[in-house]
């Protein structure tokens, strides 16, 4: 199952005396609280991070992470220990004479997805397309399933 340690984004950069929506405190409030057992996690989808699928076939899994407005060659993946670390940065410049009330996008993103059995990292491909990052990691052939033949005998 997915799960993830954290996402992270530059969330909020505000002057102290700045208004901040009550949903984007509530929203930030829950990606840094522990709310639930990780026995939870193993149950579903509870413990994988916004934004994220994670997809299993016979011979690999795949990934697909939201990575909106990023340029290909500005994001990094890596795998280690069975964790698929993806990290990416946008650049958005604020506009001409603003001042920063608060922003929720841009800036760094990361995500960092547990993979349920071992994969082979070195064969490993990445594609973005659409602000979707796709990982397909192909799985250690001791962790692939084998079909067993059952003879008479």
């Amino acid at each position: 199952m997915a799960q993830t340690t954290r996402r992270e984004t530059n969330l909020v950069r505000r002057p102290e005396d700045a208004f901040v929506p009550l949903r984007q405190v509530m929203d930030r409030l829950f990606q840094e609280s522990f709310l639930l057992p990780s026995i939870f996690d193993r149950m579903g989808a509870l413990g994988a991070p916004s934004g994220s699928n994670l997809w299993e076939t016979g011979e690999s899994y795949i990934v697909q992470l939201a990575m909106p407005g990023l340029k290909p060659d500005s994001i990094s993946c890596t795998v280690e220990d069975n964790v698929l670390t993806c990290r990416g940065e946008t650049a958005l410049q604020a506009p001409e004479n603003a001042k920063e009330i608060w922003h929720s996008f841009g800036g760094e993103m990361e995500y960092r997805i547990q993979i349920p059995t071992e994969v082979e990292g070195d064969r490993a491909q990445a594609t973005y397309e659409h602000g979707v990052l796709t990982v397909t990691l192909p799985k250690a052939a001791h962790a692939r399933a084998r079909t067993i033949k059952v003879v008479a005998k």
